[in-house]
């Protein structure tokens, strides 16, 4: 017997042994690209989307089971708690409050469900990301480039998981506060004393487990994305940078050189533009579920808490707004970051262009070398701006303008009221 029992703790402690150890791989700063995309797939996988790494795992698909079997009893138990409020003619503030709950889990899901239906160019973009075609031929630069681009996504993704447990943690405890923000409808109250304590307990403590790494996965996809793409346009701009800096002369065999580099440059700049096609288009699909999400959320929680009593619950609802603008506002910054990496470039080209040497027997090379950077230039000055599926450009000023729509709900809500 204790034979039996001491091979089963060794083999629990093996296997335990490596899942610690590829944790902490993919926790240090030594890890992969595809290391840092490690907990970004924990997170889809909780949300219930497998990917390449997580299909084979052995409790991969009962996670997935486990997750939306959570997701649809959270649903449908705040569709019967809005019916009840809408039954019950309850303050329109607690109606709405009802209503934002059951909008915050559909939207959910259809954020993992926009990443299932465009898992092949978000798979393509991290393929791109993850490999070296793009380099500026200053290995240093670019290594270090990666590993900060390792950094941001491995501590952004665990900031994400640090929120998770926090916030499951202290919604397990039990408080008055979460009984009147997540209590349990009618319907299921008739089950009996000891079947309804266990679903109200699963209600209210698994809520972040099941919607959050719904919710998040989406914005975390298109975070990492938009940060990858920006460090290989960071690696492009300084090899032209590096061009730039090179001494020009007026002799044939520099202007050869010159010629090479900036080809070898083009090609380089040609397939990042393929790749950024590919993102313009994801991340235009996914924000409008973000735009629209993010104008109702935060109108009705401004009105929720313009309505009622202030307690703990208003602030658990400013903290839901506050993350609704955050998440919004830092989309915007990651897609003007491109712009401003794309006008270094612009000022690199000017640079050779104008210092590229002229020779008289190498005239058409010559017309061709700046007609091809004139061809960059226009292309990285005209090619950075993203739109929300043609409605409108991802910038700063479409923050502002949320903010502006949000406040007309708000006060539309309030003369309603």
């Amino acid at each position: 017997m204790l034979l039996k029992m001491r091979n089963a703790w060794n083999l629990f402690c093996a296997r335990w042994s490596l899942n610690i150890k590829r944790i902490t791989y993919c926790s240090s700063d030594d890890g992969s690209a595809n290391g840092c995309f490690w907990w970004l797939d924990m997170m889809l996988l909780l949300g219930g989307i497998r990917s390449e790494l997580t299909t084979t795992w052995v409790h991969e698909r009962k996670i997935r089971i486990f997750s939306w079997s959570l997701s649809a009893y959270h649903a449908m138990a705040f569709v019967l708690v809005l019916n009840d409020a809408l039954n019950e003619d309850k303050d329109t503030a607690l109606v709405v409050l009802e209503l934002m709950k059951v909008a915050f889990i559909t939207v959910a899901c259809l954020k993992v469900v926009s990443v299932a239906l465009l898992k092949k160019p978000i798979a393509a973009l991290r393929k791109f990301i993850c490999s070296n075609r793009v380099n500026s031929g200053d290995v240093a630069f670019d290594e270090m480039e990666q590993l900060e681009f390792r950094n941001t996504v491995r501590r952004t993704v665990q900031i994400i998981f640090g929120f998770i447990v926090v916030d499951t943690v202290l919604l397990v405890i039990p408080n008055s506060m979460k009984n009147d923000l997540l209590g349990l409808p009618h319907a299921l109250t008739l089950m009996g004393r000891g079947t309804s304590e266990m679903l109200n307990f699963i209600l209210a403590s698994f809520l972040s487990v099941s919607s959050s790494p719904k919710y998040f996965s989406s914005t975390a996809c298109v975070g990492v994305t938009l940060v990858g793409m920006r460090t290989k346009l960071r690696i492009i701009s300084h090899r032209f940078k590096l061009i730039s800096q090179q001494t020009f002369s007026s002799e044939e065999q520099c202007f050869k050189r010159i010629n090479g580099e900036v080809k070898e440059a083009l090609a380089q700049h040609l397939e990042y533009w393929s790749h950024l096609q590919t993102m313009k288009d994801l991340i235009g699909k996914m924000f409008f579920l973000v735009h629209y999400f993010s104008i109702f959320a935060v109108g009705a929680l401004l009105y929720v808490c313009h309505e009622i009593t202030p307690n703990s619950i208003t602030l658990v609802i400013i903290a839901g707004t506050s993350s609704v603008l955050l998440e919004y506002f830092l989309l915007c910054c990651f897609v003007e970051s491109l712009a401003d990496e794309a006008d270094a470039i612009e000022q690199y080209i000017f640079e050779i262009s104008a210092q590229i040497p002229f020779c008289s027997n190498l005239r058409s090379e010559y017309v061709q070398l700046q007609s091809t950077l004139m061809i960059i230039w226009i292309n990285t000055r005209n090619g950075m701006s993203m739109n929300c599926v043609g409605l409108f450009e991802i910038n700063i000023s479409a923050f502002a303008a949320l903010v502006d729509v949000a406040y007309s709900v708000l006060m539309f809500l309030i003369n309603m009221g």
